[in-house]
């Protein structure tokens, strides 16, 4: 039965005991046309030894046949190792027999034999191998009809046989143990491999600039963050923004205590903390740093959050008395028979409109939490909503333009598209001539993100306007709520997008996620 637990050999490990064979033939032909020193050739080179080269080399061509064949491994080792101990026992007997010393050829056989095969394998071509020579000492015995043969021929014989065994175990123990560890380095390759690209993929979440130095300040590992505040970041080089730091922190007995960091690194402000490794011999340091503008944005975001918050709950209380109030106005209007109280309750209906719209406008805040992103082709939305925009706004219907560079498709909440284009397209539309294609809505794609210029022949907005453009209840108008554009970047953030005022024209930029079809 063959052992189902051995793995198969490489065929480039079968085609080299092949070559092996190949080539101790082609010694032993050499030899049978070299002479000894007393006129006689090395090798016996008579009709035999040329017969019994042919047939060797017709196996060994079987074998080089064989190597990519469907014979299971062992069972083609089995054989193939029989053979040659066959195929060495008769050589040895046509040169002299065991004293000719050609059954120390047998050695390197069984080696390569007990590399290739499990424990009890080897055994068995020792085995075969001693059964073998016992068997041709025991037959010339027979044939020369002596009952014991020389004692000296059969002590040959016994250690030649011991030296067999003791190679088919050696060269088995030293195969197992280097499988073993070839298969624990592999497995320990596997796990250092899995956790370098852990390692890398925590990396580049962070949404700190992560630099790791080593104690001479050169960069040994970065994430994508760092590129930016570093343009040109790459491993093995010293940045002289952060090497006085480095140098501190050595002058500092490598004090493993965080360390903050403020420095103005290429028109940035950052500021972060340094941690350092002190692990054996290794010494090094790692650096995370924070844009100081994205610091304050992110608290401005969380603060804004909370504000949101705080008014859809107050708008949620307002709504039950405006509609009383709004009922209350439209009743007394149906009453109204003086110029002064229609007047008063047309004002009483106007604002309770103008709050019912702040009101509408905040509860959309609470949207933004619930989002049902879906796959949206941009060129049927875009004909859709400027029907719909066109039958809200009929002034506008025919005149707003679309410009496609590509045809994308983006991944994206629908209302909340719609939404923030209806914000973008109004307030355009509000501030441009109003004549044929004063705005323009432009498709283009940059690498994987799609982006959705609204544009408009306004004259734009100014420096005060432009760094309070996205705060709430921020407006240039009167009658503006303030909040359409806070509205339009909370929900473009919500679709993990981005929508910024490209200055100094009017133009807003959405960058949204391009969705592969």
């Amino acid at each position: 039965m063959l052992d189902r637990s051995l793995p198969l050999t490489p065929r480039k490990a079968l085609a080299f005991v092949n070559g092996f064979r190949a080539l101790m033939l082609l010694v032993l032909l050499f030899m049978s046309l070299l002479q000894g020193t007393e006129g006689q050739p090395l090798v016996d080179g008579g009709a035999r030894f040329y017969l019994w080269s042919a047939v060797y080399a017709g196996l060994i061509l079987c074998w080089f046949a064989l190597r990519t064949g469907k014979i299971a491994h062992t069972l083609q080792l089995s054989l193939a190792i029989a053979a040659d101990i066959l195929m060495i026992v008769l050589l040895m007997g046509m040169n002299g027999g065991v004293k000719s010393g050609y059954g120390m050829l047998l050695l390197p056989y069984l080696a390569v034999a007990g590399l290739l095969s499990s424990g009890r394998y080897a055994l068995f071509y020792a085995s075969i191998a001693t059964a073998s020579l016992f068997g041709y000492v025991g037959y010339e015995h027979y044939r020369h009809e002596v009952l014991f043969g020389s004692t000296a021929d059969l002590f040959q014989t016994g250690l030649l046989s011991l030296a067999g065994f003791v190679t088919s175990m050696v060269t088995y123990q030293l195969a197992r143990v280097a499988r073993e560890s070839e298969e624990l380095a592999s497995r320990r390759g596997g796990e250092i491999a899995n956790l370098n690209r852990l390692n890398e993929l925590v990396l580049q979440s962070q949404r700190d600039a992560v630099i790791v130095l080593d104690e001479t300040g050169t960069v040994r590992q970065f994430n994508a963050q760092a590129v930016r505040y570093f343009p040109g970041m790459q491993r093995g080089i010293l940045l002289p923004e952060l090497a006085p730091i480095v140098e501190r922190w050595r002058l500092n007995s490598h004090s493993p205590m965080p360390v903050f960091v403020e420095r103005n690194v290429r028109g940035r402000q950052l500021a972060g903390r340094m941690v350092p490794i002190l692990a054996g011999d290794l010494r090094g340091v790692v650096m995370f740093l924070r844009d100081m503008a994205d610091m304050a944005e992110e608290a401005k975001r969380i603060k804004l959050a909370a504000l949101g918050r705080l008014t859809a709950n107050i708008a949620h209380e307002i709504r039950n008395p405006l509609a009383a109030i709004s009922h209350a106005g439209d009743l007394l209007a149906e009453g109204a028979e003086d110029a002064a109280t229609q007047r008063l309750t047309r004002i009483v209906r106007d604002n309770a409109r103008r709050i019912n719209g702040l009101v509408e406008e905040v509860l959309m805040l609470g949207r933004r939490d619930r989002v049902k992103t879906e796959t949206i082709k941009l060129s049927q939305f875009l004909a859709d909503f400027l029907e719909q925009f066109g039958m809200a706004q009929p002034e506008a219907a025919g005149r707003i333009l679309t410009t496609f560079h590509c045809s994308s498709s983006v991944y994206f909440d629908r209302g909340h598209l719609g939404q923030i284009l209806s914000n973008l397209v109004a307030n355009a539309w509000r501030h441009s001539s109003r004549v044929h294609g004063a705005v323009q809505i432009e498709i283009s794609q940059l690498e994987s993100q799609v982006l959705i210029r609204v544009i408009d022949d306004g004259p734009g907005m100014n420096d005060e306007a432009q760094s309070h453009l996205f705060e709430p209840f921020f407006t240039t108008e009167s009658s503006g709520t303030g909040l359409g554009l806070y509205i339009a970047r909370e929900l473009a953030e919500a679709n993990d997008a981005r929508l910024d005022y490209i200055p100094p024209g009017g133009v807003f930029r959405l960058s949204c996620h391009h969705a592969y079809e």
